[in-house]
């Protein structure tokens, strides 16, 4: 009778093939070289197939190796999913983990926390701010709100909202400063709306720079200068008014939020859980 493939080599394989060298393998994996190189000889005499062609350290995919590749991630998925139901239904608390830029954290998530822990109260949320993405396929992250569509098949997305960028001031500071005197707040990250941003700024002066989204909208809230900010940033009650740079209607930008997964991780319970409460809190704004 023919031998089974093992599944912890099919796990090895597919990691493997998505990092292409045994260094970046073996570090995901937290393993030695050794074991991956091991376990995938063990694979290859298991099903009687050359899986890679060694290219220096880089190991390609030979045909036989793409077809099975296709088939292990299939079982790769289920496999990760039967392993978290499974430690869902052992643990008393799950831990759901939601990434977010700093200005979706600060803004939008606030005033749904409480009716978010009350209608899950078994489900632990990790809330992480970031400038940067978090690697869906890594697993940094189970959730990801992002202001753009993800180009990769595995993660899924859903539009939540439309958000339009602009330049916000004081009614007070726009009053008192004339327009060859008006002063500039930037942010430091580099995506498309700060390019977009810059671009308008070109030859203004610009007297504060910084990655801190709360620093920012509070600096312009004390009356410092003019920033960019999304639209659900400039509240009624902060009294911020959009400005226009150049001529005499306000610039903006329009974006959308999404809410992004990836495709293994959408079917867990928890996770489609708090997917469906954020769907349904952030597009009602």
């Amino acid at each position: 009778m023919q031998k089974q493939p093992d599944w912890n080599d099919l796990h090895y394989f597919v990691v493997l093939v998505e990092q292409q060298t045994l260094t970046a393998a073996a570090e995901m994996l937290e393993v030695q070289h050794s074991t991956v190189s091991r376990r995938i000889v063990q694979l290859e005499n298991t099903l009687g197939l050359r899986l890679f062609d060694r290219i220096g350290k880089r190991y390609v995919l030979t045909e036989g190796g793409r077809r099975i590749y296709v088939q292990a991630q299939d079982i790769s998925k289920n496999i990760n999913l039967l392993q978290r139901s499974a430690r869902e239904q052992r643990e008393e608390v799950v831990e759901v983990v939601m990434t977010a830029p700093p200005a979706v954290i600060q803004e939008l998530i606030p005033p749904h926390l409480a009716a978010f822990h009350a209608s899950h109260p078994r489900i632990r949320l990790i809330l992480d701010s970031s400038v940067g993405f978090s690697n869906l396929h890594q697993r940094q992250a189970d959730i990801a709100l992002r202001m753009s569509r993800p180009a990769q098949n595995d993660l899924v997305a859903r539009a939540l909202r439309p958000v339009h960028f602009g330049f916000y001031a004081c009614a007070s500071y726009l009053a008192a400063t004339a327009r060859a005197d008006w002063q500039f707040l930037a942010f430091t990250v580099d995506n498309r709306f700060n390019r977009w941003a810059a671009d308008l700024l070109e030859h203004e002066r610009i007297i504060l720079a910084c990655n801190h989204f709360y620093l920012l909208k509070q600096s312009i809230l004390n009356g410092q200068g003019i920033g960019l900010l999304p639209d659900y940033a400039a509240r009624a009650d902060d009294r911020l008014v959009p400005v226009a740079i150049h001529g005499n209607t306000p610039e903006t930008l329009p974006e959308t939020l999404y809410l992004v997964m990836h495709e293994e991780v959408r079917r867990s319970p928890s996770v489609r859980a708090v997917a469906d409460f954020w769907v349904q809190a952030l597009a009602a704004e």
